[in-house]
């Protein structure tokens, strides 16, 4: 119930338009309920006047309204009265069918703006959720939130909440019309709803459970097609093409086993309604056939009370699709708001007092783990760096480089101790303002799905050709531009799938260097390029970096030998430290790297 309470509140500041278009609808019926009455009065007034021996029987106020509109009957003007009937009911469906346009319209374009608001509203979200949100929810997961459990939603706002107002005021109308006419036959004539919505009351509930086994079977689904055309290159590269299709018809089979328990239910379900749609509507036949021959009520007011009848059980039958779409919107909004609930990221905080960083950089006993349970990354860190430093950082996977880097980016807070930059703790300043002043490169760049160019001026949308050009003989891009059929216009596919690794990263480095990073954080960026291209952007690096912190990660020596300091890391903690000269001399971690990598190109050499 809470989750359709929060349904109808997607509707937000478009709930007065849906007030009008419920009113529109609302008088929709009631000229259509009008309807069975011309009919009544057609038969009983017209049809049946001789065999009345022209007295007309006025038993409901409807009726009687209704003979007060009509030119007197009499056996002379018996077609001229019919014609005025014909007139009336074309005047009563051109109301009808203008209301229910105009209603209909109404609620169709407050549906599409709802719709986009909470689209609006729940991908926002998303972008101020913590990193480590992501590291927990598959991203398949949020896009079919984003996609499907939206379109769901707005069906459901845009359909069935106007079936909603449309059979609440056709069983109001039909019921008190009769009601007014014949109580009796009047509530015989509904005797079998209460059973039909008691019926779809349970397939509700039963409904909603299978549903969302089938969106979770869904999520699962969706993660495997994105995996799968992620890393279409591994998959081909291995031949895994048979591996990953019987993957998916496995998962695939799961959510059509959903999908079939949701049938049966369906199967189920409508034809037991029909079965008491059609009792009800045999029951209102039989009654009032009993009526009629008791002259309790006349021929004219059986048709329209079977007439009303119709209306009002046949429409009971729809409750089960709108209950079924229910259910369904209703687990989807449960599985929106779940993301809306989620914390978003707290981006409080000051800048630095000089506007930008100035580089010195303290860890003070940090220590640090992804989860509660979960072993400590970084061990009680300490080191500093002083401003203008290019410090390099080594040691084995799983060492704690990359979180060191994390931390910085304050993507998360150390568990415990403190980190200072130019003197202010980290976790005072805005983090918006400090990712913007930090120039991060990573191993495996991301790249969109759109030109070279488009992909260096992410960050800087105001940039100009000269900027471009500067960046790009930093990071050697212009090196292999020309190559590509479009040069910068060459659109680089998902993820840069045309470009190869080292290119990818070259052009990362391009995008990072045009947002003029106060500190360059380049976590192991170029393992992708030739020592020869490396050597090139470390020069480069050098002018553009001048004055400006650094730090550099790396397991290929030849992109930190230069470095001022290397800190090599191990279990979280910094075991040596010092210049390329100074850890040779040490016979530690670092002389056994760099031992084993002169043999390696050694041997390299001897097999050339």
């Amino acid at each position: 119930m809470q989750n359709l309470r929060k349904l109808f509140a997607v509707l937000d500041r478009w709930k007065g338009s849906y007030l009008f278009a419920g009113s529109l609808l609302i008088l929709a019926i009631f000229v259509q309920m009008l309807e069975p009455k011309m009919l009544q009065v057609a038969i009983d007034g017209v049809v049946l006047f001789k065999e009345n021996q022209g007295q007309i029987t006025k038993q409901d106020p409807v009726a009687a309204q209704i003979y007060a509109v009509l030119p007197s009957i009499n056996s002379e003007n018996l077609s001229w009265v019919l014609i005025c009937i014909g007139s009336l009911l074309v005047v009563i469906a051109s109301i009808k069918s203008l209301s229910l346009f105009a209603g209909k319209a109404i609620a169709a374009s407050s549906t599409e703006k709802a719709a986009k608001s909470l689209r609006d509203k729940l991908f926002g979200h998303i972008q101020l959720l913590p990193l480590s949100h992501f590291s927990k929810v598959p991203s398949a997961d949020m896009i079919q939130r984003c996609t499907g459990d939206i379109t769901t939603v707005r069906t459901f706002i845009g359909e069935q909440i106007v079936e909603v107002i449309r059979f609440t005021a056709i069983f109001c109308s039909a019921f008190t019309l009769m009601y007014i006419t014949f109580p009796l036959y009047a509530f015989i004539c509904i005797a079998i709803v209460p059973l039909i919505l008691i019926t779809a009351a349970i397939f509700f509930q039963k409904e909603s459970v299978v549903w969302q086994e089938h969106e979770k079977a869904q999520d699962k689904l969706t993660g495997i097609i994105q995996e799968n055309l992620s890393g279409i290159r591994v998959v081909q590269a291995f031949a895994k093409e048979d591996y990953e299709i019987e993957k998916f018809v496995k998962q695939n089979i799961e959510k059509r086993k959903m999908g079939l328990k949701n049938v049966n239910l369906q199967a189920l379900f409508w034809p037991f309604s029909d079965f008491l749609v059609n009792a009800q509507i045999s029951v209102s036949i039989l009654a009032g056939a009993y009526f009629v021959l008791n002259q309790q009520i006349s021929l004219g007011e059986f048709v329209s009370f079977l007439t009303y009848s119709i209306m009002v059980t046949w429409p009971m039958r729809g409750i089960g699709r709108i209950v079924s779409q229910a259910g369904m919107a209703a687990v989807a909004m449960e599985r929106i708001q779940q993301v809306l609930d989620a914390k978003e990221e707290d981006y409080t905080g000051k800048q630095l007092p000089q506007g930008k960083i100035l580089g010195n950089i303290e860890f003070r006993n940090v220590s640090f783990q992804y989860t509660e349970d979960g072993p400590k990354i970084l061990n009680d860190l300490s080191f500093s760096i002083n401003t203008g430093e290019n410090i390099a950082i080594m040691g084995a996977p799983g060492a704690g480089k990359s979180t060191i880097i994390a931390l910085l980016a304050r993507f998360y807070e150390p568990t415990t101790g403190e980190i200072f930059l130019d003197g202010t703790p980290l976790n005072q300043l805005d983090k918006s303002w400090l990712r913007k002043r930090l120039g991060i490169v990573e191993q495996k760049p991301f790249l969109f799905s759109t030109t070279v160019k488009n992909n260096i001026f992410y960050q800087k949308q105001s940039a100009n050709e000269a900027d471009l050009k500067a960046v790009a003989d930093a990071s050697t891009v212009s090196s292999f531009i020309q190559k590509l059929t479009k040069g910068y216009d060459t659109v680089v596919g998902e993820k840069g799938v045309t470009l190869s690794g080292g290119q990818k990263q070259r052009v990362a480095l391009a995008r990072t260097l045009l947002g003029e990073p106060d500190v360059l954080i380049l976590d192991d960026s170029t393992s992708a390029i030739d020592t020869e291209t490396e050597y090139k952007i470390q020069q480069a690096l050098k002018q553009t970096m001048k004055d400006k912190t650094s730090l550099i990660i790396a397991h290929r020596l030849t992109s930190i030998q230069q470095a001022d300091r290397i800190f090599i890391l191990d279990k979280g903690t910094i075991i040596e430290q010092g210049t390329h000269t100074d850890l040779l001399l040490n016979e530690g971690f670092y002389k056994k790297i760099y031992d084993l990598q002169v043999a390696i190109e050694e041997d390299i050499e001897q097999e050339m």
